[in-house]
């Protein structure tokens, strides 16, 4: 039996030795062995004995923990939608040079990850999307004049050169969302926006005063049609008070008005303000202001005239007859001369 405890120290020895040396080796390779995919992240199995990449269409390695053997390798790519800027210089179609700032948004394919990783490579960005984004935009805005695309015909340059980026006949590997699972292409392209567009400071100026009396003379075509505007609605409202003049101007008769008056005069002595109630002379003792129904139409006496004294006119006598039978003229005064000298 001695010899049975001497055999399971040293196998116990052994195992606790391998262990021990496994642990160890497996420490070292963890980050070989062991590798972790991020959220919004997809990855590319790459076998160095067993065909390399897998460049198959289909889903990429899922999110999380992959083991693998520590002679393989797997590449992470974002599948997140990403955002970037990029300046280009560009030439217009008067021969100008200036600088335009484009930002676009991209994705990468999640089924065609492996065809992306094995034909082009994680510098995707940098071989692919750049220079095709920048040699479409300088074949875009060269059709165009600097002044145009700095003031109304930016959004159709950037709807040009996304529509010509993503055209089928290019093969570029560039799609657009919306393509079916057997789509060859391996990059998503959302859409482009010219951001910038940096002009020279006098072509800029002159663009700006441009844009400026547009703007002026849209306020003008504005102010006109406003006008013309309120002139047909006075025209429309003139009618329609000649209209009701027409069909309420029969129904006002002295009556009528004279009870309004009696009304405005009862409002006027029932209010708590202090006031001083003028009452007409007329029929009725309405106020002055309604007292004119039934007079003629005649100048109202001034107030002085009021309180002057009546003039009577003295009697003349009658001149008298003469031979004739006339009536005698009275004889015509003499003028003085008023050259005469004095005594």
């Amino acid at each position: 039996m001695k010899w049975l405890w001497v055999l399971l120290r040293r196998l116990t020895g052994g195992l606790l030795f391998a262990l021990l040396v496994v642990l160890f080796v497996f420490v070292v390779l963890w980050d070989s062995v062991v590798i972790t995919i991020p959220a919004g992240h997809g990855g590319v199995m790459w076998y160095r004995f067993f065909g390399g990449t897998v460049a198959t269409p289909g889903p990429p390695l899922r999110e999380g923990i992959n083991l693998i053997y520590p002679w393989d390798r797997i590449f992470v790519y974002n599948l997140r939608l990403q955002a970037r800027g990029k300046d280009y210089q560009v030439v217009s179609k008067d021969g100008l040079h200036y600088t335009i700032t484009m930002n676009y948004r991209w994705e990468p394919f999640p089924r065609n990850l492996g065809i992306l990783h094995r034909h082009i490579g994680p510098d995707y960005e940098k071989n692919l999307l750049i220079p095709e984004i920048g040699s479409v935009a300088r074949h875009v805005v060269s059709r165009y004049t600097a002044v145009s695309l700095f003031s109304d015909r930016r959004a159709d340059v950037q709807k040009l050169i996304y529509e010509e980026i993503v055209a089928t006949s290019l093969r570029n590997g560039i799609g657009k969302p919306g393509e079916g699972p057997k789509t060859t292409n391996v990059i998503k392209l959302e859409n482009i926006l010219i951001t910038e567009v940096f002009l020279p400071d006098q072509i800029r100026g002159a663009s700006e005063n441009k844009l400026e009396q547009a703007q002026i003379v849209d306020e003008y075509k504005f102010r006109v049609a406003r006008e013309r505007l309120e002139s047909e609605r006075k025209a429309v409202e003139a009618e329609g008070i000649r209209r009701f003049q027409e069909t309420v101007a029969p129904a006002i008769t002295p009556s009528y008005l004279r009870w309004r008056g009696i009304e405005a005069t009862l409002k006027l002595s029932q209010s708590n303000n202090s006031k001083v109630v003028i009452i007409g002379s007329g029929p009725g003792g309405l106020p002055i202001i309604l007292d004119g129904v039934d007079r003629k139409s005649e100048p109202a006496p001034s107030l002085s005239q009021a309180l002057a004294p009546a003039r009577v006119p003295s009697p003349q006598p009658p001149a008298p007859p003469t031979a004739e039978g006339t009536e005698a003229r009275p004889a015509p005064v003499p003028e003085r001369s008023t050259n005469q000298s004095p005594r």
